[in-house]
């Protein structure tokens, strides 16, 4: 676990082998948080309130890997990119409460489930979801804006 409060800093946690949960927490602003986890069924966990963030979930390897990431408030303008790859279940959650004018990047491929939950109760943002592999694919998404609001959504499902 790593409890971030400075601005200007960066975060990583690097996890080889199995069963590993990592969990960053910050309000600094232009931080880099990074949690990158290879082996079989990994947790990783990000919450921010601050802005101008870089968030980075890497999750690679066999078993089943869960992300979850979290901006909230005055955690604007931060950008998320969250890939899991290889084969078994791949389960993202993605909450945005007020933290406006980010990017998420989801990316789910490899044999196995892709599940992905997102949750934007925000004005502005752009959303990029992949999931590709051989088996189910399923995604749930709310977004809350319905006047005023400047975003993009696209979610691709492949084989």
């Amino acid at each position: 676990v790593i409890d971030m409060d400075e601005s200007g800093s960066t975060s990583r946690i690097t996890q080889d082998g199995d069963d590993h949960q990592a969990w960053i927490l910050g309000s600094g602003v232009d931080n880099v948080y990074k949690i990158e986890q290879d082996g079989e069924s990994h947790y990783g966990k990000i919450i921010s309130f601050g802005d101008d963030g870089d968030i980075w979930i890497t999750q690679e390897g066999s078993g089943d890997h869960n992300a979850y990431v979290y901006n909230s408030g005055s955690a604007h303008r931060n950008d998320t990119r969250l890939i899991q790859k290889g084969s078994g279940n791949k389960d993202a959650d993605v909450f945005w409460y007020g933290a406006d004018d980010g990017e998420l990047t989801l990316t789910q491929q490899g044999n196995g489930s892709h599940t992905s939950n997102i949750k934007f109760y925000t004005d502005d943002y752009d959303v990029t979801v992949v999931q590709k592999g051989t088996t189910n694919k399923s995604y749930s998404a709310t977004f809350n804006c319905s006047s005023n609001c400047d975003k993009t959504i696209s979610i691709t499902q492949q084989n």
